[in-house]
């Protein structure tokens, strides 16, 4: 008697060994253990950092650095700091309505500024003549025309090109721009203290702390014998500038009375009407005013003291 015999799909049963493959392989692969002692793949990369957490300290490490080189720096610094700068010494003449007239040569080229003082006078021609610089700098040259040599001994001309290249290629062509952006920063700092607010210093004295720990014992001996100069004072103008009116109070009184501070004497009253009051002190005399906001707090203080010692008219801003 015939036995039939059952037969099972080969397809499906070499389907489900492919299947389970990638599986085996991969166990396989997960091991702690090789046979050749080698470490595994993804063992390498187990302690390494995270991509956002590597970007995040390489910005890090970029800003520690710009803030290093990127100092604050007036126009005279800037200026001189610029290699390929020529400048001459400056001529500084009185003006018969009060302030300084600078006159100086950069590059065969002269620039005058006005100021209420030598050193903003200074400043202000020199900003001029690195304002010209830069525009210089970043302006397009055109490239020079191909020069064209013909050679050629028997009687046949042969053009041969010689291309001299840009000369902006060279290093000394490339535009300061570390020089200017610690002339751009100085510049913002300026209008923000001009405003009334209190910048403080980016690099304040570093080694202040090591020399105070490592020369703690020689401290009352070296106090005796240096004696620390006294900040000189800001200068003080009796006139109004020509253009007064279209100032703003806080501003006109930065340079009428520079280096002035505020004081922040709190807030008053309830919520909602909460109302904030500042204060300076010019000329020894204590001014305050108040305000829905510190800025219009710190506008009105201003036109407070401005219209108390030297007779402006500005308006005080709504409380």
């Amino acid at each position: 008697m015939p036995v039939t015999v059952k037969t099972e799909p080969i397809g499906a049963a070499s389907n489900n060994v492919d299947a389970d493959a990638p599986n085996v392989e991969m166990d396989s692969n997960t091991g702690e253990e090789y046979e050749d002692d080698r470490i595994p793949f993804k063992k390498i990369f187990q302690k390494r950092k995270k991509s956002s957490e590597r970007t995040r300290d390489k910005k890090m490490r970029q800003n520690r650095q710009l803030r290093k080189s990127m100092l604050p720096k007036n126009a005279l610094m800037a200026l001189n700091e610029v290699k390929g700068i020529n400048i001459s010494d400056f001529t500084i003449n009185s003006n018969p309505d009060g302030g300084f007239t600078a006159i100086v040569t950069v590059n065969s080229q002269q620039y005058e500024g006005k100021g209420h003082s030598k050193m903003a006078s200074k400043n202000l021609a020199c900003e001029k003549a690195l304002r010209d610089y830069i525009i210089a700098k970043m302006t397009p040259r055109p490239r020079s025309a191909p020069k064209t040599l013909v050679a050629g001994g028997d009687g046949e001309s042969e053009a041969m090109v010689i291309n001299d290249g840009d000369a902006s290629d060279s290093p000394e062509d490339d535009v300061p721009m570390l020089n200017l952006a610690s002339f751009a920063i100085y510049k913002l700092f300026a209008e923000w203290e001009r405003e009334g607010f209190v910048v403080p210093e980016m690099h304040p004295s570093s080694g202040g702390n090591s020399n105070a720990q490592s020369n703690a014992q020689d401290a009352p001996a070296a106090a005796a014998a240096v004696v620390p100069k006294e900040p000189k004072k800001p200068p003080v103008r009796t006139e109004l500038p020509a253009s007064w009116e279209t100032m703003h109070p806080a501003t006109l009184l930065c340079v009428m009375r520079p280096g002035l501070s505020y004081v922040d004497h709190g807030c008053i009253g309830d919520k909602p009407n909460i109302m904030q009051r500042l204060g300076v002190s010019v000329d020894n005399v204590e001014f305050t005013a108040n305000g829905r906001s510190k800025k219009i707090a710190r506008r009105n203080v201003a036109v407070n003291v401005c219209n108390t010692l030297f007779n402006t008219n500005f308006t005080y801003e709504e409380y």
